[in-house]
């Protein structure tokens, strides 16, 4: 993670924390504790803590407003992921392991600083049935529609640039203790890089 979203989710590497050592630790303190708290995010596990989370803050404000996109998903190979499917800005799109269909998204509030939902601007949009994975649409709050793959809501990841992929194995907290992975959507090798979504 870059220090964009480590600031995010109340995360700072080693490094930086020797090297601010002696310089202002009260301040930074207070810093990380209010970043934590707005942000109520969690971060890539080291290895050694496969299913560590940091906390869940819903009554933090969200610090992202979704904006309708064109309605068009894009495929793309990123070295180590194989081919991986994008929003139209070639983002890639993560889904988390909440439940399928959900008609209340786990990821509201301040979840959408770091995780942005994917909208279009319409609900009737028909699965393309080229992507190898199935493609649908949830209302959102806001009147807004949020793209789903394979029943679960879809995501960009804030710290992600075009050809990147660095959102994948996040795991957040979520309420009543709930952990939730995130994972960058894999698709076949031969998927068009392009897809246009239709009304139904």
């Amino acid at each position: 993670m870059t220090n964009r979203a480590q600031a995010l989710c109340g995360r700072i590497p080693q490094r930086r924390q020797r090297a601010a050592a002696g310089v202002v630790r009260s301040a930074m303190a207070a810093a990380v504790v209010a970043v934590l708290l707005a942000a109520g995010c969690g971060g890539n596990p080291k290895p050694s803590e496969p299913d560590k989370a940091v906390g869940f803050v819903p009554s933090a404000p969200p610090a992202y407003t979704p904006t309708v996109g064109p309605s068009t998903l894009r495929t793309r190979d990123i070295a180590g992921f194989s081919r991986l499917l994008t929003d139209h800005r070639g983002l890639t799109i993560y889904i988390n392991n909440a439940p399928v269909d959900s008609k209340v998204g786990v990821c509201a509030g301040s979840c959408t600083s770091v995780w942005h939902p994917v909208v279009v601007g319409t609900a009737d949009l028909a699965d393309p049935g080229t992507l190898g994975v199935r493609i649908g649409v949830l209302d959102r709050p806001g009147s807004l529609h949020q793209i789903t793959v394979n029943g679960r809501r879809a995501y960009t990841f804030v710290d992600d640039r075009p050809g990147q992929a660095r959102g994948d194995r996040f795991i957040t907290g979520g309420p009543k203790g709930r952990t939730y992975t995130w994972r960058a959507v894999v698709v076949p090798d031969n998927a068009p890089t392009r897809v246009v979504l239709k009304p139904k």
